[in-house]
């Protein structure tokens, strides 16, 4: 056969409707054999975990960060993030539909997760206010009345901003990511069993938490001494191959069950009933969708085909440099309506009974 008449495999997707952005992607640098970029993750968190586990925390300052609601993430402590995991599941993460694309279906991080796993608040006041000039300085007003904190949502906040990290170092082009890492890297441990250490032992945490604390979120069972010996860290390649060729069984639709979720505290269950909102979400100048409806799974709920969202789909190339004194209520005024009924958003669908499978298209709850 000519050469010019050979076949050629096509990367894909065979319809780009809905992925409009493969030529950026970073999938894309896999194929055509870029494949050795190990992203940087950026953190600012690594002095507080280095006091937390050299000193006990004053009752006081314990007292506060209970009313924060923040309790949930001092009390999961810090995993050690693996930048190759990080990496392969940004490989997989499409900004186009704010989900992984797996063999087994798309998945995604839900405000199910976020307070499931860290018992940040999802219900509450938004983060979309007039801004400062530096990013740090922009949550000091809401530091003003202390008892007040905890009535931010900060689950929400936290996911959008993750939502954009992961947006961004999809692209080609990147070279880092941030956010909220560890709630990523302890999602696909709850759920993709080819990434997942084993459990052997649980952390003497005598010396880092108080007797006597609250109990933690789900994400606290991490905290602890692991056994490699059925999977890998810091290998990329490997990272990769176990994402290609995972089956239906290696994934877990929904880690919590029904006794687990009653069985945590009580702050990581108050949002349940928006936990499947098809909603904007937000964290001042960044806004990002929240998109349940395409992945029922996660809820054991039949899965439908989804139906589109209209949001700009390179919305993550947008910041908020040059625009320091912008009121981000005002600018982002459009989308807020989503969530000030988010009561309306909630989507439902049938119970999935047996075998996955599609079903009649759902309806808003």
């Amino acid at each position: 056969m000519a050469a010019n008449n050979a076949y050629q495999l096509d990367p894909g997707p065979l319809d780009a409707s809905v992925l409009t952005g493969q030529l950026t992607h970073r999938s894309r640098d896999i194929w055509i054999g870029n494949d050795n970029m190990i992203l940087n993750t950026r953190k600012c968190d690594g002095k507080f975990w280095d006091l937390v586990n050299e000193h006990l925390i004053h009752p006081r300052v314990l007292d506060v960060i209970k009313l924060s609601g923040l309790y949930g993430i001092y009390r999961s402590h810090r995993p050690v993030i693996d930048r190759s995991l990080i990496t392969a599941l940004v490989e997989r993460w499409r900004p186009e539909t704010h989900t992984f694309h797996f063999r087994t279906g798309e998945s995604t991080i839900t405000l199910q997760d976020v307070e499931i796993l860290y018992g940040l608040p999802v219900k509450g006041l938004l983060l979309a206010d007039t801004s400062g000039g530096l990013l740090k300085l922009m949550y000091l007003p809401m530091l003003e009345d202390i008892t007040t904190v905890g009535s931010y949502s900060w689950g929400s906040a936290t996911l959008a901003y993750l939502y954009r990290f992961l947006c961004k170092a999809s692209q080609s082009s990147q070279n880092e990511i941030a956010g909220f890492l560890p709630l990523l890297q302890i999602w696909a441990w709850e759920r993709v069993i080819v990434l997942t250490p084993q459990i052997v032992a649980k952390r003497d945490t005598r010396n880092i938490f108080p007797v006597g604390l609250p109990r933690g979120p789900h994400a606290a069972r991490w905290y602890a001494h692991f056994s490699w010996t059925d999977t890998t860290k810091h290998v990329l390649r490997v990272f990769r191959d176990a994402l290609d060729s995972m089956t239906e069984n290696q994934f877990i639709w929904e880690p919590y069950s029904s006794d687990i979720i009653e069985s945590l505290p009580k702050y990581c269950r108050v949002g349940r009933d928006i936990w499947r909102a098809r909603v904007s979400i937000f964290c001042w100048d960044v806004v990002e969708v929240h998109l349940p409806d395409r992945v029922m799974r996660q809820f054991g709920l039949v899965q439908a085909i989804p139906s589109s969202f209209a949001f700009d789909a390179t919305h993550f190339n947008h910041d908020r440099r040059g625009r320091s004194n912008t009121n981000w209520e005002l600018e982002h005024a459009q989308w807020l309506h989503f969530w000030n009924h988010i009561d309306q958003y909630v989507w439902n669908a049938p119970i999935l009974h047996g075998s996955l499978r599609a079903g009649h298209p759902p309806a808003l709850h």
